[in-house]
C-alpha cells in the first residue's frame, strides 16, 4: 500500500466520526417551543430565568451555526448549587431523544461509584451507556477521591472523563455534564492532564442565579 493511500484511509476514516444532524436557522423556534415542554415535564414548575443560555443550548442541539461555540464538542453547565443545571441536561437528553433520536443516559459520580463497588447487574448498563455516542455525568467533581475496584484505587470521575476523551478523539462521541466546580478547581481536583481533556472535549457554559430550591 503506498503512503498516499494509507493516509487517504484515514482521512475517510475521520470523515465518518459521529456527527449530529444539522438543522436549518428556521427550525428554531419551534424547536425552541419544544425544548421548554421538555423542561417541563422533567420540572413542571419550571420557569425560564435563563433565556439567553435556553437559547445556546436549543441552537447547539440543533447544530446552528448561530450557537456561540464549537458544535463538536459537548457541553458542561458550570454554576452554583440549586441554578437549574441538572433540569438543563436531564431537558437535553429528552430533547435529544426527539431531535437527534438519541435520549443520552445520565449518571451522577456518586452512582458511579456504588455501582462500581457493588458490581452487580447495574455495571453492564454502565458500561454501555459509557461507550454510546453520546453520554452524561451531573455533577462531575462531587465524587470521593478515590474508591477501591478489583483492589484498586481508582477515581470514577478521572475514569469515565479518560474514556469519554478517548472516544471522543477516536469517534467523535460527545460527553456532556454539569459541575459546581470552575476550571481552576477542576483542575485542583483531577490534575492537569484531566483538566486540558475537559477544555477539549467541552464548550464551557456557565449557569448564573440564585438557588431555586430554597
Amino acid at each position: 500500500m503506498r503512503i498516499d493511500d494509507y493516509i487517504s484511509r484515514i482521512e475517510k476514516g475521520q470523515d465518518a466520526r459521529y456527527q449530529l444532524r444539522k438543522y436549518e436557522e428556521h427550525n428554531f423556534e419551534t424547536a425552541r417551543a419544544s425544548f421548554e415542554k421538555c423542561c417541563r415535564y422533567v420540572l413542571p414548575k419550571w420557569q425560564d430565568k435563563h433565556p439567553e443560555l435556553t437559547d445556546q443550548i436549543v441552537r447547539y442541539a440543533l447544530q446552528l451555526d448561530s450557537f456561540n461555540g464549537d458544535t463538536d464538542k459537548g457541553l458542561i453547565l458550570m454554576g452554583s448549587t440549586g441554578v437549574g443545571k441538572t433540569v438543563y441536561l436531564k431537558s437535553l437528553s429528552l430533547f435529544m431523544g426527539y431531535a437527534q433520536k438519541f435520549k443520552f443516559k445520565i449518571y451522577t459520580g456518586f452512582e458511579m461509584e456504588r455501582i462500581y463497588q457493588a458490581e452487580g447487574e447495574d455495571l453492564f448498563s454502565l458500561e454501555s451507556a459509557m461507550k454510546s455516542k453520546m453520554f452524561a455525568i451531573d455533577d462531575i467533581g462531587e465524587e470521593h477521591t478515590t474508591i477501591k475496584r478489583y483492589g484498586t484505587e481508582i477515581n470514577v470521575g478521572v475514569d469515565a472523563l479518560t474514556q469519554r476523551h478517548q472516544l471522543y478523539t477516536n469517534k467523535g462521541y460527545l460527553t456532556f455534564a454539569t459541575t459546581n466546580l470552575n476550571a481552576e478547581m477542576i483542575g485542583k481536583k483531577y490534575g492537569k492532564r484531566i483538566e486540558s481533556r475537559i477544555y477539549e472535549m467541552f464548550n464551557f457554559i456557565g449557569v448564573k442565579g440564585e438557588d431555586l430550591r430554597k
